[in-house]
């Protein structure tokens, strides 16, 4: 899969990782669902060091269509309301 990271560049995740970013990516919804900042924040650190610490970075000279796009690193929870509203839940 190719995650898009807004403002920083493109990661190709695979295997394992997947199952991972799926289940962070519940909490960061339950986060948003449940009205919780700081859950929120935690969760989408975990999100973004998950898939720069264990995705492959796509070099920007090469065009690949993004699966996955997400917002900025700095988007704050208010922002990330409206920005996640459409994510999916199960992303295979």
């Amino acid at each position: 899969m190719i995650i898009r990271i807004l403002t920083e560049g493109q990661y190709r995740l695979t295997g394992e990782a997947l199952a991972e970013l799926d289940r962070l990516d519940d909490r960061l919804l339950d986060a948003l669902e449940t009205g919780n900042p700081e859950e929120y924040e935690s969760s989408f650190r975990e999100v973004l060091s998950l898939i720069r610490g264990r995705g492959m970075r796509i070099p920007d000279t090469e065009l690949v269509e993004s699966d996955l796009i997400l917002p900025a690193p700095d988007t704050t929870f208010e922002e990330a309301l409206d920005l996640f509203a459409d994510y999916p839940r199960q992303l295979s």
